[in-house]
């Protein structure tokens, strides 16, 4: 059976050429006839629709969102359709690289370099917030820098609404997002997150930035784990000559703690500035006290979720867990040692 070949055009807009394709869709360089400007056209697959009408309902939710949002850091949608059996959103074509692009040329970035995007990207993300959108994805690939070295937000498809989440895509300890970046909450529910946890995602991608790796890794569920449970890894590990106040910035991003990370974005491009321009910021000399409080790991839920995607490993119980471990067992011999006493006595 031969697949179905996209169309040519999509609405108003002519595609030339392909530009590259994720799990959410192909993105293609067009042009939009009536407004004689360059677009890029993002198709859900077609595959993705028939197995479940769910992700054309996310797909046009992400250009209803998108379509309120008017600000310099974040990629505009300008149409949305259905051509033929396709669906597609029309975007406005930024002409240079992702964030993910950029590290992969250079290896890493100057950690200025890298505090200027994440400043810009907080400002987009300041203002989704305010519009009550969280983003939910933030990683290096949904971060462009454009032609004239602006930073701008790309992908909504996992974005929700603080409010109210009217649409009921998300379900109850859903897990959503991209596992290397997600905040230790998104991890066990996708519903109970605010903006913090794109705060979070961000000090996780500004971490892959200049360190030039992301800072946890392993499958799925052992990376997972480790942003519940362990310590953020010194970026001095990768960069030695950064500044503490660097360090101290990242890690109060990056607190498991919703309450212990930056109380608003206002307060972090404060802390960004500061940084940038020498000065001591507010966050000088955190310490996580979270983790002492650290939740035990990704709730069960989360790692049924993950069996079908990756192999699941057995992390290293708590002390509390494995001392019930130990009682159980206890009970056991006890019975057992028990019902042999009666079946010797009866013999």
């Amino acid at each position: 059976m031969n697949e179905e070949r996209p169309p040519s055009t999509y609405g108003k807009c002519v595609v030339e050429r392909k530009l590259g394709e994720g799990g959410m869709g192909a993105v293609y360089y067009g042009h939009h006839e009536s407004l004689d400007v360059p677009v890029a056209i993002k198709v859900l697959p077609r595959y993705l629709d028939i197995k479940d009408p769910e992700y054309a309902h996310r797909f046009f939710r992400e250009a209803r969102l998108a379509a309120r949002l008017s600000h310099p850091n974040i990629v505009r949608v300008l149409d949305s359709g259905t051509e033929g059996n396709h669906h597609y959103l029309v975007m406005e074509y930024i002409d240079g690289p992702t964030c993910r692009d950029k590290v992969e040329k250079e290896g890493r970035l100057d950690w200025k370099e890298a505090v200027d995007v994440v400043k810009q990207v907080a400002s987009g993300l300041g203002y989704a917030a305010d519009k009550g959108i969280i983003h939910r994805d933030i990683t290096p690939d949904n971060i462009m820098i454009d032609s004239e070295g602006r930073a701008r937000i790309t992908d909504l498809g996992l974005a929700k609404e603080a409010a109210a989440d009217r649409t009921g895509v998300t379900r109850t300890g859903a897990s959503l997002g991209t596992p290397y970046y997600m905040s230790p909450e998104q991890i066990n529910s996708a519903r109970d997150v605010d903006f913090r946890a794109d705060i979070y995602s961000l000090g996780i991608t500004l971490y892959h930035l200049v360190c030039g790796v992301v800072p946890y890794t392993g499958s799925t569920f052992e990376v997972m784990t480790k942003h519940v449970r362990e310590p953020l890894p010194s970026p001095k590990k990768h960069v030695e000559d950064l500044p503490d106040a660097f360090c101290d910035v990242i890690r109060m991003m990056t607190a498991k703690e919703p309450e212990q990370r930056y109380e608003s974005y206002e307060a972090l491009t404060d802390d960004l500035d500061r940084l940038l321009e020498g000065e001591e910021v507010s966050a000088a000399g955190f310490t996580e006290e979270s983790m002492v409080i650290a939740h035990e790991g990704p709730s069960e839920d989360m790692g049924n979720r993950s069996q079908e995607e990756t192999q699941v490993i057995n992390p290293q119980a708590p002390a509390n867990k494995r001392v019930i471990y130990v009682a159980v067992a206890v009970v056991i011999v006890v019975i057992i040692a028990a019902v042999t006493v009666v079946l010797m006595v009866t013999m």
